[in-house]
This record gives structure tokens, C-alpha cells and sequence, in this order.
């Protein structure tokens, strides 16, 4: 088993370290490439992983570079591709399996992955989609390698621009209400310290609670609840300043300004 990255940014080498983390492939199975040599020769250092000139010839292969430079790129490694036959892993966002494949301009075996930013702390939400030339036995795999950093789900490809509000761009949302919190109890004299952690083990905890109760959202706030008491009057003004329609909102922005990207 080879396992391939091009491109090792601060996504790809998260994903590297969560795959190497794990032991789903060894260390010496990798190759990486990326243009800036002194990141590879940092990355070879810590993980033990090799450093090529193409990994192209892996089993999978990561194509993790932004998405203006993913023709050219693709360009550049087609030839090899096509005599390999690897699946490629796109973390490209805004491009489709049909922009891809029409790249590569063969029947290229392609999987969509949609990662966040939490992939840093092995705790990413991971949308996954292969194209038709991908086996059953192949998506498997890749869908366990996202695993490895975080959860992973297979979606339909019309959803990602959802995804990709909902859990890609997310996490800026999260940090702006952890800074709000933050500051709020800094208005009434915690230090910047204690807010910062009171507000980030909220909503660790609070996810947490999400993922493991049986319990809906809805019936999750109600046990918070006590008839007029603090919460209530905080959820109130909430819903009087328009906490809710400005989330939804927020996530139909996100969601047509990807689809856009998506058309160019």
C-alpha cells in the first residue's frame, strides 16, 4: 500500500499526521511532494514519511493544493495517472468530480472529500464522494482514512455546498460566538483567560452532549431550561435579535456564494 500527498499545506498536513497517527498505513508507505521543499523536509523529519519528486504512482493520492492551481496541476500529472491508475483524493473545494475528471481527461478514478479546519486537533467533519470508477472496496478506504482524523460520512455531491456551509466554514461561525462569549464574560470581570476556556469547554462539552444523547437539539435546550430562569431569558433575547435567522442566513450565503465558485 502507497499512499500519496501533493501538496502539504496546513490541511493536507493535518490529514498526514491524523493517517500517520493512526497506523491505517505506515509511515514508510507515504510519499509526499510539495513544491516548498522546506515543509517536506520538515514533515519527513517528524513523521518519517518519504519525500518524491511525484506521487502520482501511489495506490490514492491526495491532490490537496487550492483550487486555482488544480488545473495545472492536474495537467502535470495526467500522463502518470493514466498509466497508474491511482484514485485520487481531491480536497479541492468548489470543484466538482465533472470539472475533474474533465481535467483529467480519461476515465480517472476520483474521490470528492470536503474536510474543515479541525482536522488540526483529529477532530474534522468530513464529507466523501467517489466518482463512478471507484470501487465499493476503494471508497471504503478512503472513507477510514478521513477517520482518521475526525468523523467521515459518505454525501451525495449536490450537497456539498451545504456541507461545506454547515461544516467547512462553520467553524468560523463557532469561534465568532466563542469570541462573543468570551467577551461578554470579560465585560463582567473574568479575564480573557478564563472566558476563552469557559467558552471553548462549552462548546466542546455541548458538542459532545449533540453526538452522544439520543436527544434532538430542540429537547436538549428544553433539559437546560427551568421555567423563568437565566437560560430562558437568554434565549429569549436571542430569538428577539434574531440569533436563529441570521445562523440560516449565514449558511445560505456560504452555500451560494460556493455554488458560484462551483460555475466558474
Amino acid at each position: 500500500m502507497k499512499l500519496g500527498f501533493i501538496g502539504t499545506g496546513k490541511l493536507a498536513s493535518a490529514i498526514l499526521r491524523g493517517v500517520c497517527a493512526s497506523g491505517k498505513v505506515g509511515s514508510g508507505d507515504i510519499i509526499i511532494y510539495d513544491i516548498n521543499s522546506a515543509v517536506v523536509d520538515s514533515l519527513t523529519a517528524e513523521l518519517g514519511v518519504k519525500a518524491g519528486s511525484s506521487a502520482s504512482s501511489a495506490e490514492y493520492v491526495f491532490v490537496a493544493v487550492k483550487p486555482k492551481d488544480i488545473p495545472s496541476l492536474i495537467g502535470s500529472i495526467a500522463a502518470e495517472g493514466r498509466e497508474h491508475d491511482p484514485v485520487f483524493i481531491s480536497t479541492a473545494a468548489g470543484t466538482q468530480l465533472s470539472r475533474l475528471k474533465e481535467l483529467f481527461g480519461y476515465d480517472v478514478r476520483v474521490v470528492r472529500i470536503m474536510p474543515n479546519i479541525n482536522a488540526a486537533v483529529g477532530e474534522a467533519m468530513t464529507a466523501v464522494c467517489p466518482d463512478e470508477f471507484v470501487t465499493k472496496e476503494q471508497a471504503d478506504f478512503v472513507l477510514g482514512l478521513c477517520g482518521c482524523f475526525g468523523r467521515a460520512i459518505m454525501l451525495d455531491e449536490k450537497y456539498f455546498s451545504v456541507f461545506t456551509a454547515v461544516a467547512g466554514s462553520a467553524p468560523a461561525f463557532a469561534y465568532l460566538f466563542a469570541d462573543a462569549l468570551a467577551v461578554a464574560g470579560i465585560k463582567y470581570g473574568m479575564t480573557a483567560a478564563e472566558a476563552k476556556e469557559t467558552a471553548a469547554q462549552m462548546l466542546y462539552g455541548s458538542a459532545k452532549m449533540l453526538l452522544e444523547s439520543p436527544l434532538s437539539a430542540d429537547e436538549l435546550i428544553k433539559n437546560v431550561c427551568s421555567p423563568a430562569g437565566t437560560t430562558v431569558e437568554g434565549l429569549c433575547s436571542l430569538k428577539k435579535t434574531g440569533f436563529e435567522a441570521s445562523v440560516i442566513t449565514a449558511v445560505e450565503e456560504t452555500v451560494e456564494k460556493d455554488r458560484r465558485m462551483a460555475a466558474q
